[in-house]
C-alpha cells in the first residue's frame, strides 16, 4: 500500500533527525542520542502529555458517568487510566529495546510494531509488514474519528449559542455551516502556522475546564436517584468514550523520542506516571460531581448544562468552539500526512499541479469528516465508536502484542507466567472494548440514524 517512509502520523510532536549517528559500540544505548533542534525537558513533556488527555473528552466524562453509574463509573475511569499507563510503559520500553538491538537511536510507533514482528519468535517476521499497514491504517482512522468528535463538538456549542439569538436549526445545518471554514484551515500546509492557533486554543480550553468546574461545584450535590451501576449496554458507552478521552497513544514514541532526558519518560517518577495522577483524578472528578449535579439532565457535553442565557455561558461555549477549531486541522494534518503524503504523493510524482491534487484531496477529506459527522450526529456515539473500535487496536492489542514479541525470550518460570498474565488482560479487555461496546454502540447509531 506504500506506507514505508520512516515517520509516522504524529510527525506533529516529532523531530527530523540528521546529522550522524550515534557510535554503535557494543553497549549501545538509545537514551545516549540527543536528537538536533529543540528538545523538551520533563516537565515541558510532563505538560504535553497532560494537555493530550485534556481534550474534549473530559467535558464529556459527566455524560459517561451517566451511562456506568457514579461508583461503577469511578472504578471504570480509574482501571481505563491503569490500562492506558501500563501499555504506554509496554510501548516506550518496546521501542526502547528493539532500538537498542537495532542499533539506531529511534522508531515510530509503525515501525515499533513491525520491528517486533521482524525480530520476535517463530515465523511471526513474515507478518511484519502488514503489522505497519495496520497500525498506520488505525492510526489514520482514530485521526478522522478524532476529527469528527471535534467537529460535532464545536457545532453543538454553536446550536446553543445561536439557538437563544435565531430559530432553532437542526445540528445538521450547523455541521454544514463548519464545511467552508474547516477546508479553508485545512488548506494550510506548514504547521508552523498552525502552531499558534493551538496555543491559544489550549488557553481557551483550560480556562472552559475551568469554568465547567465551577458551575458543577455550584449545583446542589445529590446521590439521590442517581444510578451507583449501569447496565451492560449503557456500560459499554460509557467504557468507549473512556478510552477515546484517555487513549491519545500516536504521541507517545515521538514525545519520549524529543525529551532531552528519554529515561525520565518511564521511570518510576516519570513523565507517565506523573501525568496519569492529574489526568485521572480530574476525570473522576468532573465525571462523578457533574453526574451527581445534574442526574438524569446530564448533557454532552457538560456545557450545555452551563447558564442557557446570560453573557457567561455563551462566552464559555464560543470559547470551547475555538479552542477545538484550532485543533481540528492537527488531525487532519495526520490524515493528510499518512494518505496523502506517504501513500498518494509518491504515486503521483509525474503528475502536472500536483499541488492543486493535494488541495483537492485535503478538501476531499474534509467533505467525508463532515458527511460522517451529518450522518451520526451524536457527541456520545461518535466518541464511543472511536473509542471502542480504533483505541483497543492502538493502545491494548498493539503495545500486548509488541512487548509479548519483542521479551518471549527474556523471562522464564513464573516470570513468564505474570508475563502472558498482563498481556492476556489487555488483549481480553480491547476484545470487550471491541465486540461489546462495537456492537452496542453500532446498534445504537443505527436506530439513531433510522
Amino acid at each position: 500500500m506504500g506506507f514505508k517512509e520512516k515517520s509516522d502520523s504524529q510527525a506533529v510532536l516529532d523531530v527530523e533527525v540528521s546529522g550522524d549517528s550515534p557510535d554503535l559500540d557494543e553497549h549501545y544505548e538509545p537514551h545516549d542520542y540527543q536528537p538536533p533542534g529543540k528538545s523538551a525537558s520533563y516537565c515541558e513533556a510532563l505538560f504535553i502529555l497532560v494537555k493530550a488527555s485534556l481534550g474534549t473528552g473530559i467535558l464529556c466524562m459527566p455524560r459517561a458517568f451517566y451511562n456506568a453509574g457514579y461508583v461503577l463509573g469511578a472504578v471504570g475511569t480509574i482501571f481505563a487510566g491503569v490500562i492506558s499507563v501500563l501499555s504506554v510503559h509496554l510501548i516506550a520500553n518496546t521501542e526502547h529495546e528493539l532500538c537498542r538491538r537495532k542499533r539506531i537511536p529511534r522508531m515510530t510507533y509503525p515501525e515499533t510494531l513491525e520491528a517486533s514482528f521482524e525480530m520476535g519468535p517463530g515465523n511471526v517476521k513474515r507478518y511484519k509488514g502488514i503489522a505497519r499497514v495496520v497500525c498506520t491504517v488505525a492510526l489514520t482512522m482514530q485521526a478522522f474519528g478524532s476529527d469528527c468528535v471535534y467537529a460535532i463538538f464545536i457545532a453543538v456549542n454553536i446550536k446553543e449559542i445561536c439557538d437563544h439569538f435565531f430559530t432553532p436549526a437542526p445540528l445538521k445545518f450547523y455541521l454544514l455551516c463548519l464545511l467552508g471554514p474547516f477546508i479553508v484551515i485545512c488548506w494550510i500546509r506548514n504547521l508552523k502556522y498552525l502552531a499558534p492557533g493551538s496555543t491559544i486554543g489550549t488557553a481557551c480550553s483550560i480556562c472552559c475546564i475551568g469554568a465547567a468546574y465551577y458551575y458543577i461545584f455550584s449545583q446542589p450535590i445529590t446521590t439521590e436517584g442517581r444510578k451507583t451501576v449501569g447496565s451492560l449496554r449503557d456500560f459499554a458507552l460509557f467504557f468507549g468514550a473512556a478510552l477515546f478521552a484517555q487513549g491519545d497513544f500516536g504521541v507517545v514514541v515521538p514525545l519520549k523520542n524529543r525529551m532531552t532526558k528519554p529515561a525520565q519518560f518511564g521511570s518510576v517518577c516519570g513523565v507517565v506516571n506523573v501525568a496519569m495522577i492529574p489526568d485521572v483524578f480530574l476525570y473522576v472528578i468532573i465525571g462523578v460531581f457533574g453526574y451527581l449535579a445534574y442526574g438524569d439532565n446530564t448533557r454532552d457535553p457538560i456545557t450545555l448544562n452551563m447558564p442557557q442565557t446570560g453573557f457567561a455561558g455563551d462566552l464559555i461555549r464560543f470559547l470551547l468552539a475555538v479552542s477545538v477549531f484550532a485543533m481540528y486541522p492537527i488531525c487532519n494534518y495526520v490524515v493528510i500526512e499518512l494518505l496523502w503524503d506517504k501513500n498518494l504523493k509518491l504515486k503521483l510524482q509525474d503528475v502536472k499541479h500536483r499541488s492543486k491534487w493535494e488541495y483537492a484531496f485535503r478538501t476531499a477529506v474534509t467533505c467525508a469528516n463532515i458527511l460522517f459527522c451529518i450522518a451520526v450526529p451524536s457527541l456520545e456515539l461518535v466518541m464511543s465508536l472511536v473509542g471502542s473500535l480504533m483505541v483497543p487496536a492502538l493502545s491494548l492489542w498493539f503495545p500486548a502484542i509488541m512487548y509479548t514479541l519483542t521479551f518471549w525470550d527474556e523471562y522464564r518460570g513464573i516470570k513468564f507466567a505474570f508475563f502472558l498474565l498482563r498481556s492476556s488482560i489487555l488483549l481480553l479487555t480491547g476484545v470487550f472494548a471491541l465486540v461489546v461496546s462495537v456492537s452496542i454502540t453500532v446498534f445504537e447509531i443505527y436506530e439513531t440514524v433510522l
